[in-house]
């Protein structure tokens, strides 16, 4: 490695370190002795670098300090090309248009062989799905950066219109969505709201007060998992629950963007503690300590003490069953139509509404091999069960609208079942429920949390 090539390495470690960073880690880092990293400080400090610090106390760059153009590796080259393209392609027109004229200067002071490597790179960004703002990025950008609150009229998935005051400190690109987050005035928290879902946006005059850098921090802070994560709601038990549950936990294995959400919204509605584990789809529900729990690799799965339950249908089922005093299952006398349409939903509908969106339309004959016939035939069966009913079971909330309220609720806004009256109707009475107001809540901050991590 030549001398040059070490010094610049040196510059690269010590931008990485905001804090002051010891000797001992440089060397290890880049590969060299104390001895040789005091004389690399020493001749970057000769040139104007200001790296402050001495032997014993550690090192920092101060900011601000720049050399003239360095050279590119070829995988540096490749990111920059790749990252470039793809902004070109899939960002506002303001900042594709920076895009391309940052390719042209940083192409301008390479030397011929990496100008050409730039230029010419072998990543290519893909196709994607199209789907254009109905306002303009930059006017969401300009107010970003100058901390201007937006004044926005806005539709949510259920089609309700509001108008809010957003304080915006940062704006997503994601693949198929644009998503602005900030501090919301109505609900007085941190909200992300998505760009197409926006009616109108205008920056109002004023600014909100501390600077977008202060809420930036106020926002990661509210991320942070809090003294006892595990248990995200805390509710007071009855006294005649307590000895029921002081030696038997219940674990909850779950993804939030998965039929695990119908889980969740029935523990709270439980109103018992429960420890929830998050898996990640692939690797994370294929290790072996869960294929213990779920040897199909999926959510949802609980855990009950030594009682192991999968399968969301069979699990509202049982903790129905577990804690009577929830009133969540008719007397054992009277679970004919609670039965029969909580296993409808976890079996035919299921069955339709996933085979219909893969764009399988069975034959007649198909039809009679499977168990929910056809997709209109379902879909006619369920209108007519819930046309007028404010619960599917009687007279009483229970379990088997929490499943069948799901698959509806997800059919409505994905697009999955049409928007009939008496879907649209049924729906309308379950949604405001406090508990799976609750649990839509936990499932957009762990939205956010995942979403904006590495940000």
């Amino acid at each position: 490695m030549s001398r040059t090539t070490r010094l610049f390495d040196l510059l690269h470690v010590l931008r990485r370190h905001r804090r002051p960073v010891s000797g001992a880690v440089l060397a290890e880092e880049l590969g060299i002795s104390l001895r040789t990293l005091y004389r690399d400080i020493a001749a970057l400090q000769s040139i104007g670098a200001e790296v402050e610090g001495e032997p014993g106390l550690g090192y920092v760059l101060k900011p601000n300090f720049t050399l003239p153009p360095l050279m590119f590796s070829d995988e540096e080259i490749e990111a920059l090309a790749l990252g470039l393209k793809w902004v070109a392609k899939r960002g506002d027109d303001g900042l594709a248009v920076a895009a391309k004229d940052a390719m042209t200067k940083i192409a301008a002071v390479l030397p011929h062989n990496l100008r050409q490597e730039l230029e010419d790179s072998s990543l290519i960004v893909g196709p994607h799905w199209e789907n254009p703002p109905p306002v303009d990025l930059a006017l969401l950008r300009q107010a970003i950066r100058e901390a201007r609150i937006l004044e926005v009229e806005y539709r949510d998935r259920q089609g309700l219109y509001s108008k809010r005051a957003i304080w915006p400190i940062a704006l997503g690109y994601f693949e198929s969505s644009r998503i602005v987050l900030g501090w919301c005035e109505l609900r007085q928290d941190f909200r992300q709201f998505r760009i197409d879902r926006m009616v109108s946006v205008k920056a109002a005059e004023r600014r909100y007060p501390g600077g977008r850098r202060r809420l930036l921090r106020q926002w990661r802070l509210s991320l942070q998992p809090g003294p006892d994560s595990t248990r995200p709601y805390t509710f007071p038990l009855a006294t005649k629950w307590k000895e029921k549950l002081v030696d038997q936990e219940i674990v909850f294995y779950t993804n939030p963007w998965s039929r695990a959400a119908i889980v969740h919204w029935m523990l709270e509605e439980l109103q018992v503690p429960y420890r929830m584990e998050i898996l990640d789809y692939g690797a994370g529900m294929k290790t072996a300590d869960y294929l213990a729990i779920n040897p199909m690799g999926k959510v949802p799965a609980i855990k009950h003490g030594d009682v192991i339950v999968t399968e969301a249908a069979a699990i509202c089922a049982y903790l129905a069953d577990t804690f009577p005093e929830a009133g969540l299952a008719p007397e054992p006398a009277a679970r004919g139509e609670y039965y029969r349409w909580l296993f409808f939903g976890a079996g035919p509908l299921d069955n339709a509404l996933a085979l219909n969106q893969l764009g399988f339309h069975p034959t007649p004959k198909q039809q009679m091999e499977l168990g929910h016939g056809s997709y209109e035939a379902t879909v006619n069966t369920l209108a007519q069960a819930v046309k007028g009913r404010r619960y599917i079971a009687g007279d009483k909330f229970t379990a088997a609208d929490i499943y069948l309220g799901s698959q509806i609720g997800w059919g409505l806004q994905c697009g999955t079942l049409e928007k009939r009256p008496e879907f649209v109707d049924y729906w309308h009475g379950l949604k405001g429920r406090p508990a799976n107001k609750r649990a839509e809540a936990f499932t957009e901050k762990v939205g956010a949390q995942q979403a904006w991590a590495d940000n």
